[in-house]
């Protein structure tokens, strides 16, 4: 018995950490084959997501397009320094511009700041004006939202501004005609950043809260092979003269199989990147938890960025694949603080667009043109900002946002030749890289952006009677 127990005690122990990292891992093994059903979508079928912006006062068009249509070059837009839109150079590639096109209601018979927001979306002549400015008919993202979002949810509606203005606030987005259905819109990024973190439980409609962050970017950042954490002990337990050759088979193909696993994981990890916290200003955001007081020194600017920066998060995550921001109140009392306005004094963006200080009457000076100007640019400088989030997020090529205004001029508040920037392709459906003089009025664009987004679901949708407009298609 003595010389039994001796030879007992001779076999080698089994490091008891070793042994149940090594069981973790088997028992992990399920898990990380399903890690795979957290992508945003099917592989190879991505959707198309759909971001419309409506900004305020109008542009001082002769500075703001390039001098002459056709393609974009990265080199010529960041030459054309006098141009409003020579900061969205570095994506050139992405960029379609469109002049030439008006609301079908072309001149403002009242207050043409409502007018022309009701008109933005809707591609349908406005109702009134003023505070009682109502829409028409339906709008553009509310058509779209029934056939792409889960449970039919509502799109996301954002404001960057001051929506407790007075005078004339959210205008963009519609469930139809009429002043009493007008959507109402977020105007605290917070209100979205908590949905998207689970916070509050699923979006309106029942729409799925993605996984949580944190969640996310552990598979994001995963890449360490779980072979590497426990290679140590592994080697140790099959270098153990008591496992017989099969035991040590089946241990080198559970090894291998742990390989093919995390290649799987990393694979999907690049495909599901795009889907975590990645560039969203948590700190910023954060402080607007308790509360929203929205300031008008140029706070707009930054609104508008965590907006766009949500956006992008939402598209990546698929949690919503329609959205709209208006991008300034009707009357835009905001104070910029760019050059040519502290010569003025630091007139609010209202007048600076009336170029003169008044909300009724219009002027010329020239100086206020200038800021004007310089406005513009800035609002492009923001626009680039968004642009560059969907880039990270790979969206740019199964997506678009479009930028537009309420009015194309600011003094005479023509609906005229409205600016129309189109960044990304929506799935290859759009032209990108030039810049093209169409005509006709917004409905046809609209329908175009429709079809866009809707065609993967085999649906067919429109607004009105028209149909889309060819000049913009691939």
């Amino acid at each position: 018995m003595k010389a039994k127990s001796e030879n007992l005690r001779r076999i080698p122990t089994v490091n008891r950490r070793a042994f149940l990292r090594a069981g973790s891992v088997a028992i992990g093994l399920p898990f990380l084959e399903g890690l795979q059903e957290r992508s945003a979508w099917a592989a190879g079928s991505p959707p198309t997501f759909a971001f419309f912006t409506v900004a305020a006062c109008g542009v001082v068009a002769k500075n703001f397009f390039p001098a002459a249509t056709g393609a974009l070059t990265t080199s010529a837009l960041a030459a054309a320094t006098d141009k409003a839109v020579s900061p969205l150079a570095p994506y050139a590639d992405n960029l379609l511009f469109i002049n030439g096109v008006s609301y079908p209601l072309s001149g403002a018979t009242n207050c043409g700041h409502a007018q022309g927001l009701c008109q933005s979306l809707t591609g349908v002549t406005p109702v009134g004006g003023g505070q009682s400015g109502a829409s028409g008919g339906i709008s553009v993202d509310m058509v779209i939202a029934p056939k792409v979002n889960p449970n039919q949810a509502d799109p996301l509606t954002l404001y960057a501004g001051n929506r407790k203005n007075g005078y004339i606030a959210e205008r963009i987005s519609f469930k139809g005609g009429g002043s009493g259905n007008v959507r109402s819109a977020d105007d605290n990024p917070y209100t979205l950043y908590s949905k998207l973190m689970g916070l509050t439980g699923s979006g309106s409609g029942g729409t799925t809260t993605p996984p949580p962050t944190g969640m996310l970017d552990e598979l994001a950042n995963s890449r360490r092979s779980v072979n590497d954490f426990v290679r140590d002990e592994l080697k140790s337990l099959m270098g153990m003269s008591v496992l017989s050759s099969a035991d040590k088979q089946r241990l080198q193909q559970h090894f291998d199989s742990i390989r093919d696993t995390e290649k799987t994981m990393t694979s999907m990890a690049a495909t599901a990147a795009g889907c975590t916290i990645g560039s969203v200003n948590v700190t910023k955001l954060n402080t607007l938890k308790s509360g929203f007081a929205f300031k008008m020194d140029g706070m707009i600017e930054d609104v508008a960025k965590l907006h766009m920066e949500l956006v992008a998060l939402a598209f990546a995550c698929n949690y919503n694949r329609v959205a709209t921001m208006q991008w300034g109140d009707g009357t835009d009392h905001t104070i910029y603080n760019v050059p040519s306005n502290k010569t003025l004094g630091n007139w609010n963006f209202h007048y600076i667009s009336h170029r003169t200080q008044s909300d009724g009457a219009s002027g010329s000076n020239a100086t206020a043109e200038a800021a004007h100007h310089e406005i513009d640019t800035l609002r492009m400088q923001t626009l680039a900002y968004g642009i560059d989030q969907f880039k990270q997020r790979g969206l740019l090529d199964k997506s678009f946002i479009m930028w537009t205004n309420h009015v194309a001029d600011g003094p005479s508040h023509s609906m005229k030749n409205v600016p129309i920037i189109i960044a990304g392709n929506g799935g290859g459906y759009l032209k990108q890289g030039q810049y093209i003089m169409a005509s006709g009025n917004n409905t046809a664009v609209l329908n175009t952006l429709i079809t866009a987004t809707i065609r993967d679901t085999g649906a067919t949708a429109s607004l009105g009677s028209g149909g889309e407009l060819a000049a913009i298609k691939v």
